[in-house]
C-alpha cells in the first residue's frame, strides 16, 4: 500500500514538475521575451565576444576591457550596416511599390487574363465575362493591398522607430557592462548560489551554448543543401544570375514562417500561364523537391545535431510554430533538447528510468528460437 502511495506521489510531482517547466517556458517566450530582449540581445553578443576576448587576452596580453570594447563595438558596427541594408530595401520597395503595380504587376496579371481569355473563348465562352469580373477584381484588391501594406509599413516603422531605438540603446550599453565586467558577474553569481543549484545552472547554460551551436551547424547544412538544389534547378531553367538568385532564395527559405514556396510556387504558376511551360515545369519541380525535401532531413538533421529524435524535433518545431510563431519554431526545439541532455546528465528526473529496456522479438527471431528448441 504503501509503495502504491509512494508511487502515485512521485508520479503526481513528475508531472507538476514538467507542467512547470512547461509554463516557465511559455511564460519566457510569450511575455518575458519581448519585454527583456535587449538585455538578451546584449547577453547573445557577449557570449560571441566573449571567447575572442580570453584569446586576445592570453595570447596577446591585451587588456580584457579594451578588447571587449573594440570587439563589442565591431559587431554592432556589422549588426547595423546589416540592418541599414535590410531597410534601406524595405524602404524602397514600400515607397514604389504603386509603381510596380502600375508598370510591372498590371500589365502581366492583363497578358496573363488575354491568354486565358482566348483559351476559354474555344472551349467556354460563357465564362470570358466572368473571368474579366475575376480579373478586374484581383487587379483592384491586389493593388489596393499593396498600397496598403506599404503605407502601414512605413508608418508603423515611424511609429515604432523611437521604442526601437530606445531598446538598442539599451542592449548596446548593457553589452558592454556585460563584457567588460564578465569575470565579476561570474563570481558575483557563483558566491551568490548554492554549489548544487550553481552546478545545474552552469550545466543548463553550457548545455543551451552547445545546443544552439549546433542547432546554427544544422540549419547552416540545410542552408547549403537548399541552395544546390536551387542552383542546379534555376540553372536547367535558364534562370540569368541563377547563382546569385539561388542565394536569395535559400536565405529566404531558412527565414522562419516564410519559406522558398512564397516565391517559387508564384513564379512557377507565372511562367505556365504565360505560356513558358518548360521553364514553368522546372521551376514548379524545383519547388516540389525544395519543399519534399526540407520537410524530410530538417527533422532528422535537426535532431541529431541537437540530440533529440526526428520525431520530437517535428513535434518541438509544429507546437513552437503554432504558439510562439516564428520564434517558437527555432527556440521550442532548443529547449527540448536543453531539458533532454539535463536529463541524461542527471540534473532532472522528470521521466524516470523504471526498468531496463524491453527486447522485442520480430516472429522471425521467435521462429528461429522455435526450431533451435525442435532440434534439440
Amino acid at each position: 500500500m504503501n509503495m502504491e502511495t509512494d508511487k502515485k506521489q512521485q508520479f503526481i510531482q513528475t508531472v507538476l514538475f514538467a507542467v512547470c517547466i512547461g509554463l516557465i517556458i511559455y511564460v519566457a517566450f510569450r511575455y518575458a521575451l519581448p519585454i527583456l530582449s535587449p538585455f538578451l540581445i546584449a547577453f547573445i553578443v557577449t557570449a560571441l565576444v566573449t571567447p575572442a576576448v580570453d584569446f586576445f587576452h592570453r595570447k596577446l596580453h591585451i587588456p580584457k576591457k579594451l578588447s571587449a570594447i573594440v570587439l563589442v563595438t565591431l559587431a554592432y558596427l556589422v549588426l547595423a550596416g546589416i540592418f541599414i541594408l535590410v531597410g534601406i530595401g524595405v524602404y524602397r520597395w514600400a515607397m514604389n511599390a504603386d509603381g510596380w503595380v502600375q508598370t510591372v504587376f498590371i500589365p502581366e496579371a492583363l497578358s496573363i487574363f488575354e491568354r486565358l481569355s482566348t483559351l476559354l473563348d474555344e472551349f467556354a465562352s460563357d465564362l470570358v465575362p466572368f473571368l474579366a469580373s475575376v480579373r478586374d477584381n484581383l487587379i483592384t484588391v491586389i493593388g489596393s493591398k499593396v498600397s496598403t501594406v506599404s503605407a502601414e509599413l512605413i508608418s508603423g516603422a515611424a511609429s515604432s522607430l523611437p521604442g526601437f531605438a530606445i531598446g538598442i540603446i539599451f542592449a548596446v550599453v548593457a553589452t558592454y557592462f556585460m563584457a567588460t565586467d564578465t569575470d565579476r558577474i561570474r563570481h558575483f553569481i557563483a558566491t551568490r548560489q548554492t554549489e548544487s543549484f550553481y552546478t545545474k545552472v552552469s550545466a543548463a547554460y553550457l548545455s543551451l551554448k552547445k545546443t544552439v551551436g549546433k542547432y546554427l551547424r544544422a540549419y547552416f547544412f540545410i542552408f547549403l543543401i537548399t541552395f544546390a538544389e536551387l542552383t542546379v534547378g534555376f540553372l536547367c531553367a535558364g534562370v540569368s544570375n541563377f547563382a546569385l538568385i539561388a542565394l536569395l532564395v535559400a536565405v529566404f527559405d531558412i527565414l522562419p514562417i516564410l519559406g522558398s514556396s512564397m516565391i517559387l510556387l508564384p513564379w512557377s504558376v507565372i511562367l505556365l500561364l504565360t505560356g513558358d511551360y518548360r521553364r514553368g515545369a522546372v521551376m514548379f519541380a524545383v519547388y516540389l523537391i525544395v519543399v519534399i525535401v526540407r520537410q524530410f532531413i530538417e527533422p532528422k538533421i535537426v535532431g541529431e545535431h541537437v540530440g533529440l529524435h526526428p520525431l520530437i524535433t517535428l513535434i518541438a518545431m509544429y507546437v513552437g510554430g503554432k504558439l510562439f510563431g516564428g520564434v517558437g519554431i527555432l527556440g521550442f526545439p532548443i529547449c527540448c533538447a536543453v531539458i533532454v541532455q539535463l536529463q541524461n546528465a542527471g540534473f532532472l528526473n522528470l521521466f524516470p528510468q523504471r526498468r531496463g529496456p524491453v527486447i522485442v522479438q520480430t516472429p522471425k527471431q521467435s521462429e528461429n528460437i522455435f526450431s533451435k528448441t525442435v532440434k534439440k
